[in-house]
């Protein structure tokens, strides 16, 4: 229900020479190796086959739906304290408002954390999430359900990431990675061009490697399709075929 597997393997194809080689100082030691790669590419190509089915699920219980902002990480708050010097925040960019899943809304919120925090805390700020959601009015929610959502869609920003190396290329040229130590080399760590596109872009890349390989964020996947999607929704699991093409 996704993209073709050739765009697909395509656009994975530019990635993995990036990560795997040009850019591999930024990454664990082991998304060189096949095993990760081809599990990348299952992940990938799993989630373009299911692309409909899972936003379906996504939104399917209207519970888990709500009028929500399109993206809270820290730069869409302002913080101040008041006269007795307590600590407030408030919120801005309401611009694309609108209903959403708030599983899939979760993870675009904290996706700019650090790995360690997000794995640290997933499971506490769903937690908190629910009782929160909950005492001020809102049904309530499954913390692992939420969790399920976070995982695959983080996955599936991954599918937009691989497809982002040629900018990552542009904005950093391959002459300058030779040199580069760290995340923190202003030549991928500062604003590029006004823009923090291109340090975010690689932090969460990273992120999401982590999440997949030390989370078993594919094993998340194929509890979905087991679980959820078969189990739950009473459909058929999609032939290897049709995954993989």
């Amino acid at each position: 229900s996704g993209e073709a597997t050739t765009g697909v393997r395509a656009k994975l194809g530019t990635a993995v020479r990036f990560f795997a080689d040009t850019g591999k100082v930024l990454f664990p030691s082991y998304v060189t190796g096949e095993a990760f790669q081809q599990k990348l590419e299952r992940i990938l190509l799993t989630l373009s086959a299911y692309t409909c089915e899972i936003n379906y699920w996504k939104h399917s219980n209207p519970d888990y739906v709500a009028l929500i902002h399109q993206n809270l990480n820290v730069d869409n708050a302002y913080f101040w304290r008041d006269e007795q010097g307590k600590l407030d925040c408030g919120i801005f960019d309401w611009g694309a408002m609108g209903s959403s899943c708030i599983g899939h809304k979760l993870w675009w919120w904290v996706y700019c954390s650090d790995y360690e925090i997000f794995r640290d805390n997933l499971k506490g700020f769903m937690r908190t999430f629910v009782d929160t959601y909950q005492e001020f009015g809102g049904p309530t929610l499954d913390a692992e359900v939420l969790e399920m959502m976070v995982i695959i869609t983080a996955m599936e920003q991954m599918a937009g990431l691989v497809a982002a190396v040629p900018q990552i290329m542009r904005m950093c040229p391959g002459k300058e990675w030779p040199t580069i130590e760290d995340r923190y080399d202003p030549r991928i760590g500062e604003n590029i061009d006004g823009k923090s596109t291109l340090r975010l872009y690689l932090a969460v890349m990273c992120t999401i490697m982590r999440i997949i390989e030390e989370m078993k964020g594919d094993q998340v996947l194929q509890s979905w399709i087991d679980e959820v999607w078969v189990g739950k929704m009473g459909q058929t699991a999609k032939p290897e075929s049709v995954v993989m093409g």
